[in-house]
């Protein structure tokens, strides 16, 4: 039969550090990875919800309708450039769709067109056809 020998327990003072300078430390370690873990926590919430939206099957006729907006936003503009190249001297005007303007005016023998969008202007001046 084996004996059974109890050793001494010893105790010791518990010391508690404060890690977060938020609240009186010194040792900003600790905060950041609060805020590394917050911010991957982040990051993995918006890549699983952008996969759920690629997840969605596309509608069949949206490839069409996007075909048919894509060639009608082209004959629009080629319009407005005829109108804006052909003009006469003297003459001047205004299309507006949207947030954006466009105004041109022809005048010695300078045609300036100016395209305003809510990001900004863009002014273009060229000569005028004779």
């Amino acid at each position: 039969m084996a004996a059974a020998t109890a050793t001494p327990a010893a105790a010791t003072d518990l010391h508690y550090v404060l890690m977060s300078p938020n609240f009186g430390g010194t040792n900003p370690v600790a905060f950041q990875m609060a805020q590394y873990n917050k911010a991957l926590q982040a990051a993995r919430a918006a890549a699983e919800a952008a996969a759920a939206r690629t997840a969605t099957p596309p509608d069949p006729n949206q490839a069409f309708v996007n075909a048919i907006i894509s060639q009608l936003n082209g004959i629009v503009a080629q319009t407005i450039a005829q109108r804006i190249a052909n003009a006469g001297a003297g003459q001047a005007g205004t299309i507006q769709s949207g947030a954006v303007t466009i105004t041109y005016m022809n005048s010695d023998g300078q045609l300036s067109v100016t395209i305003t969008t809510p990001t900004g202007s863009t002014t273009l001046t060229i000569p005028a056809g004779a």
